[in-house]
């Protein structure tokens, strides 16, 4: 039990510490039925930054009042520094660490729903690793063993490169119009947010680097799964400032997703949208660029 004014644990050791005070607080409550760890500890990716992702599977009838008070249960684990609902719509929470406070993530489910978590983007190291506490007669146990080491590739990669070679495509000219409108700020959002995650995601198909893709964002660990020539043509993706920065970086980035597009419909036997590729780059100033 943290004290007042006791200092704020490590941020690893506060991370254990909360964990095991919530398998503690779920044998103690009744309406709890089920702890499970979803994130990257029941995994073993965890480190000394990571965060702790936690669902519990609440008894149908206790869920709703549970969830009305969800601020004040998670208090007793620590130091709150911030608890809200967050834009994926379950509460996050941040407990006082030492040096980086320590994010947890909650989501609440009925019992009735746990058929559901088949269906989650994890892939744990084992049962135990995974599920914290089990008071469903072992069916949360038997789902998660059906979990243990799940590939999280895509299950269709050639279907998975069509789809994103679209966006692709369709997203560079969409930002390409924000840049021909004057819309600097919106053409710099498109792009950060949309074309350089779909960029990512085609180098990495190009070379077939799609472990975890059902998991995390195509930029996640990317430096370890490209080439350093392809990293440093990404790199060279970033745009400068204003309108010509983006309408400069949408050049180059047009140019590297030809040739990671070129490689990739060769890797899967799939056509791509070449034409429209041809036409874009023409109206960036682009010539398209040999095979490499």
């Amino acid at each position: 039990m943290i004290l007042p004014g006791d200092p704020p644990l490590d941020t690893p050791a506060l991370r254990e510490a909360i964990r095991g005070r919530l398998i503690a607080a779920a044998r103690q409550d009744p309406r709890i039925v089920g702890l499970v760890d979803y994130g990257a500890g029941s995994e073993g990716r965890a480190d000394a930054w990571s965060d702790l992702d936690v669902a519990l599977f609440l008894r149908d009838a206790d869920r709703a009042a549970f969830e009305r008070d969800w601020m004040t249960w998670a208090g007793q684990f620590g130091p709150l520094l911030l608890a809200y609902i967050g834009g994926v719509g379950h509460p996050w929470t941040v407990y006082a660490a030492h040096p980086m406070p320590l994010r947890v993530d909650f989501a609440f489910h009925a019992e009735s729903a746990l058929a559901q978590m088949r269906a989650w983007p994890n892939a744990p190291q084992s049962v135990d690793a995974m599920v914290l506490y089990d008071a469903t007669g072992g069916r949360l146990a038997e789902i998660a063993q059906e979990m243990v080491g799940q590939s999280l590739d895509p299950p269709d990669p050639a279907a998975t490169f069509t789809s994103v070679c679209g966006d692709f495509w369709y997203y560079i000219l969409r930002t390409l119009s924000r840049v021909q409108r004057g819309q600097a700020w919106g053409a710099r959002q498109d792009y950060h947010s949309i074309v350089l995650n779909l960029l990512s995601a085609l180098l990495r198909l190009e070379v077939g680097a799609t472990a975890r893709w059902r998991a995390s964002a195509a930029a996640v660990g990317i430096e370890a799964a490209l080439s350093p020539e392809r990293l440093a043509q990404l790199e060279g993706c970033i745009p400068g400032p204003g309108l010509a920065g983006v309408e400069a970086a949408l050049g180059r980035a047009a140019a590297l997703g030809w040739r990671a597009c070129r490689a990739g419909a060769a890797r899967y036997a799939r056509p791509w949208p070449e034409p429209l590729a041809r036409a874009i780059l023409r109206l960036l100033g682009t010539a398209p660029p040999p095979d490499s």
